[in-house]
């Protein structure tokens, strides 16, 4: 299993690689370069002038002390919001360095912060060294993976939202949020912060919730924050997605609710693999917006 870049340059497109393992992977875009004028008109939903005006406009990225990409739009003095998002399985900040880039045009006053998964080998491809935020040892039930390594990985998440909160004005102003094993540690890290204000909501795209009996374990009725209840989290899933089921993003949002959760949404998307299409790309801008407005003038 491999999660990287699930770009088929937004053309719903899966490619098979020679792995060790039995599943599919979407081809990787150009590292942070811009696709062809002609594959963004064959993905295009919204047609080709506006997908290439996105992979145009210009942003700032730097680079941060260890490693994320730092991802806002150009001209801005001060961001009012940041987005931790994560890549999955395999992959790096760089395969979803396209996306941000159009992320934080059409959302100017939010950055972006694109974490790196530390080096891993990961059972399930046969000890394979590769970025990985905890192992995974097959394709089961992933709602009951033990998720071995996410705990060292949620310190590194912690670390990361604290600094980003320091930038934006507080952890009520930062989402957690990532594709597959990116989002299922938005997940992971967001329900066990032990601390207030919880973060601004959750984005969960491909994902589920892993070790669900210890997150439950670690929320006892009577020991969940009262916000809890009002976290805002939206699970984008297709359908047809051979890596993630979608009955594991159902059964996430209904672990979710069983938390005491009331503020938890679930885009499902036909015809969509583990992979994104421009349908779930604009519910999520929308989400962002609504989660993350702008400041008033």
């Amino acid at each position: 299993e491999l999660e990287t870049c699930p770009f088929a340059l937004l053309a719903c497109l899966v490619t098979p690689m020679a792995l060790p393992s039995c599943c599919l992977r979407p081809p990787l875009l150009a590292a942070v370069g811009a696709p062809s004028a002609a594959a963004l008109a064959a993905a295009g939903r919204r047609g080709p002038s506006l997908a290439l005006a996105r992979a145009r406009r210009a942003v700032s990225t730097l680079q941060g002390p260890s490693g994320e990409l730092l991802v806002h739009a150009e001209g801005q003095s001060r961001a009012a919001g940041s987005v931790v998002f994560a890549h999955g399985l395999g992959d790096s900040p760089a395969g979803w360095h396209w996306q941000a880039a159009s992320w934080s045009h059409e959302l100017p006053w939010l950055r972006f912060a694109l974490p790196n998964a530390p080096m891993q080998p990961v059972t399930l491809n046969g000890g394979m060294l590769m970025p990985a935020w905890y192992d995974v040892h097959g394709l089961g039930d992933r709602l009951q993976e033990p998720a071995d390594g996410a705990e060292s990985s949620r310190e590194i998440w912690i670390d990361l939202l604290e600094a980003e909160a320091s930038q934006v004005g507080g952890r009520d102003r930062v989402v957690l949020g990532g594709f597959s094993q990116g989002g299922a540690m938005a997940l992971y890290t967001a329900l066990q912060l032990n601390m207030l204000p919880l973060v601004a909501g959750v984005l969960c795209m491909s994902g589920y919730l892993p070790n669900h009996a210890a997150v439950a374990a670690a929320l006892p009725p009577g020991r969940r924050p009262l916000a809890l209840a009002e976290l805002p989290v939206l699970l984008c899933h297709g359908k047809s997605d051979p890596m993630v089921s979608i009955d594991s993003a159902r059964r996430t949002r209904d672990a979710l609710e069983e938390l005491g959760m009331r503020n938890v949404v679930l885009r499902e998307y036909d015809n969509m693999g583990h992979e994104v299409c421009e349908f779930e790309l604009d519910d999520v801008v929308e989400w962002l917006r609504a989660t993350l407005p702008p400041p008033l003038l």
